[in-house]
């Protein structure tokens, strides 16, 4: 039965496009009569936008090209090459290395009693069991305490800021 369906949608893919074929249109489309409508008034804007600077008979390269690469590199330079550097601390934060901060609280992670409540978080057998029996010292009203921020005060940023500072 697949064999027929396979056989039956090979020979629709063979034939359709004989059936369907595009054809010419007198009538304008909605982007063409939207071109000519506003076409004077953005002609020249677009010519200077798109000019491209001949280097000789064959090179010629848009102008707005430099800007582009002038800002990539001030940016670079000025972020210390966040752009390499930070290559393998955004594949860690991807992979998820730091959500332990979020989803279960720095405090009861890395807080004073050491790692959980004195607990080596590797060493548990059931992490959500482990969670919680010690999920009323770490959670207010359902948010984790540790997350909350006042977001009124100066300086306060999260982990994910705090990662490209670095």
């Amino acid at each position: 039965m697949k064999r027929i369906y396979k056989v039956c949608l090979s020979m629709l893919a063979f034939i359709m496009p004989a059936l369907v074929f595009a054809q010419d249109t007198a009538e304008k489309g909605l982007d063409e009569k939207i071109d000519d409508a506003f076409g004077w008034a953005t002609g020249d804007y677009v010519q200077g936008v798109f000019y491209q600077i001949p280097f000789t008979d064959e090179i010629k390269i848009y102008w707005v090209l430099f800007p582009l690469i002038l800002g990539a590199l001030f940016f670079t330079i000025y972020f210390k090459f966040i752009n390499f550097t930070g290559v393998w601390r955004a594949i860690q934060v991807v992979r998820g290395k730091y959500e332990d901060i979020e989803k279960h609280g720095a405090e009861m992670l890395y807080g004073e009693d050491g790692i959980a409540n004195g607990v080596d978080i590797n060493t548990v057998d059931n992490l959500e069991e482990h969670l919680e029996e010690v999920s009323d010292e770490i959670k207010i009203d359902g948010d984790i305490k540790d997350t909350i921020r006042d977001e009124s005060s100066d300086g306060e940023v999260s982990h994910f800021q705090a990662l490209t500072a670095g």
